[in-house]
């Protein structure tokens, strides 16, 4: 009897220090693994957890670094998995909520991301990259104001952070509050002066409360920065256009055409500008392209007329009107021009039908003429 009880004590002991022998093994893989995790040697790494999970099955912290190093490789469907793990094996585990919600956010998830970040505010409600997180996801929802909110507050936490600044600005725009955007746009560059979307956004924000020379000064430093982007050249050619700084408009929209010849709001500003210039011969190039593109726009047949009569070519102008009048009947400027390239060609009652139909269609400069045009 004795003898057996010893035994059973023996095999107790045994299995014990087998446990115990596992135990600190996986904590030299877990170890080995951190070291390689550092290193961004994530697939290292994964294998290093995976073999201290194999030795202890029970340890959250593993799964929470091998969902890591999947969240570094894009493998978000497997990082979900590994975070739910961690979270089974440690419910407290606020962190791994988290980037549980941020592989879901990956993945599109969006109401499963926002659970998860819940989930982790309810364990540490000052953690501010699940506010940041939050917020993101309620932005993608085009939920403005609760991003917003979620956004403030993950800033009150931690305001080092440029990505709450970039996305609040983000949303600011959205609901048109420019002058917050901004603001934010600015603390975003100021924490991170790399960050060329700031650079980008606040641009188009300084365009809409006609900050115009400010939106310049970004552009320059967008340019400088990345000088093959065509936006960065029509945006600052828009707010050259503003100023009236028709050669630097035109200048710039042309480069912007230059690297994407079919930037249709390029060609559109560019057309413009020429007409502004009185390059009549350019802007009835540029608005014959525009027909190209837009055959059923009446407008630029119309200006593409009003560039014809500029250059005294009253044929062109009235093939140009007629096609305006065939998109669209009811454009009164389409036959009060006309009317004036009638007149060029001593087409009188022509001219006179064209321009009772402008005044009927509420042209008031129209009735000015009908006495000159209609003897």
């Amino acid at each position: 009897m004795t003898r057996s009880y010893l035994s059973i004590i023996g095999i107790f002991l045994s299995i014990s220090i087998f446990a115990q022998d596992n135990v600190t093994k996986s904590y030299e893989y877990f170890n080995e693994g951190i070291i390689f995790y550092k290193e961004k040697y994530f697939n290292t790494a994964i294998r290093y957890y995976t073999k201290a999970i194999d030795l202890n099955e029970e340890y959250p912290k593993a799964y929470y670094y091998r969902a890591n190093c999947k969240l570094k490789l894009k493998e978000y469907d497997s990082a979900v998995k590994d975070f739910k793990l961690a979270i089974k094996y440690d419910e407290q585990f606020a962190k791994a909520h988290l980037y549980k919600g941020y592989a879901q956010m990956q993945l599109k998830e969006y109401d499963k991301s926002l659970a998860s970040f819940e989930d982790a505010l309810d364990l540490d409600p000052k953690l501010a990259k699940a506010h940041l997180n939050k917020g993101t996801v309620l932005m993608k929802q085009k939920k403005y104001d609760s991003a917003i909110n979620s956004l403030t507050k993950s800033i009150s936490f931690n305001d080092q952070q440029a990505t709450a600044y970039y996305n609040r600005g983000i949303c600011q725009s959205r609901v048109k509050k420019y002058n917050e955007a901004i603001r934010d746009y600015g603390s975003a560059i100021e924490i991170k002066p790399s960050i060329t979307g700031a650079y980008v956004a606040r641009a188009k924000a300084y365009l809409k409360v006609e900050k115009f020379e400010e939106a310049i000064t970004d552009l320059n430093k967008l340019i400088r920065k990345k000088a093959n982007n065509a936006d960065f050249y029509y945006s600052r050619g828009c707010a050259k256009l503003a100023i009236n700084d028709y050669n630097g408009a035109n200048t710039d929209f042309s480069a912007a055409l230059n690297i994407k010849p079919k930037h249709k709001n390029a060609l559109i500003k560019k057309a413009l500008t020429s007409f502004n210039m009185k390059k009549y011969d350019d802007a009835a190039k540029e608005y014959g392209a525009l027909c190209d593109v837009f055959p059923d726009k009446a407008l630029y047949h119309v200006n593409r007329g009003i560039a014809y009569l500029r250059l005294n070519e009253y044929n062109q102008a009235v093939t140009s009107f007629n096609h305006a009048i065939d998109v669209d009947d009811k454009v009164p400027e389409a036959y009060f021009n006309r009317a004036n390239a009638f007149s060029q060609l001593n087409r009188n009652d022509k001219a006179c039908k064209d321009m009772r139909t402008a005044g009927k269609l509420g042209y008031d400069a129209a009735f000015e003429y009908i006495g000159d045009f209609c003897k």
